[in-house]
């Protein structure tokens, strides 16, 4: 076999581990500590510009004695001296070590996490249901007016979660009959899910927006007594509701995934 300068040896070959998130929870400490340095004054002495002046009459004859070079004397003065200072200190954390306890299933206690919820855990919980509702305004339209579009209330989202839209504007003859019920509960579902989301602060995924909006136009284009094209309408919403919609929350642990 001919050597090969540019292969790789597989004894040679380094796989490099997963890169973890690492999250924790952030608490404040503090101490008082006295901080304590020491402070030099060096005394500075300079002169200004000099003047000179006459002083009485001038003189016939010689200074009276003993004539010098210079003239040397001492200057001395009480000054005060103001010094600004600042003191800080700098903190640093190391590890000692932990403790460990005992593993359990599930996220920490008190954590709310991202999901969602089928169209049976909101048929279930009708307090949960009209709070929602309720937070909304008192109300969630299905569609956006027009149409076979829907108002939805604490006094009949039971009703449209259990597939019973009044007709008008649910159409009354089959096939589109429950194929619109089904479309019905699921729009509310998604909705529900999302003013849940919202309240958590979550953002929501393209997906279920473009699932909801295009419920809603197909809502507001329908005819009465329906059209045709509800069950693929519907089948966005469900994989949302269900927690297996791309980019969206999964479905909540303790969901009785009843979606009918």
């Amino acid at each position: 076999m001919k050597n090969c300068p540019k292969c790789v040896n597989p004894d040679e070959i380094t796989i490099k581990p997963l890169q973890q998130e690492q999250t924790g929870c952030q608490k404040i400490v503090h101490e008082t500590v006295c901080v304590q340095g020491t402070v030099t004054i060096t005394g500075n002495v300079e002169n200004g510009d000099s003047r000179s002046f006459c002083v009485g009459d001038p003189m016939i004859g010689s200074c009276p004695g003993e004539l010098v070079d210079s003239c040397v004397f001492t200057v001395s003065q009480n000054i005060c001296v103001q010094i600004p200072l600042t003191f800080s200190a700098t903190a640093s954390a190391v590890s000692d070590g932990l403790v460990c306890n005992t593993p359990e299933p599930g996220p920490c206690p008190g954590v709310v996490e991202d999901c969602t919820h089928s169209i049976g855990t909101f048929r279930n919980d009708p307090d949960f249901t009209n709070q929602l509702i309720t937070d909304a305004g008192g109300s969630i339209t299905l569609g956006t007016g027009s149409g076979l579009s829907f108002v939805v209330n604490t006094a009949n989202a039971n009703d449209v979660l259990n597939f019973n839209v009044p007709s008008p504007p649910a159409p009354e003859d089959p096939p589109f009959a429950q194929q619109y019920q089904v479309l019905y509960a699921q729009l509310l579902a998604a909705k529900l899910n999302v003013l849940n989301l919202q309240a958590q602060g979550v953002p929501i995924c393209t997906f279920a927006t473009e699932a909801i909006a295009a419920a809603d136009t197909f809502l507001d284009n329908s005819p009465e007594g329906g059209m045709s094209g509800a069950p693929n309408v519907q089948e966005d919403l469900e994989q949302f509701n269900a927690g297996n919609a791309p980019g969206c929350p999964p479905q909540c642990e303790d969901d009785n995934n009843n979606s009918t």
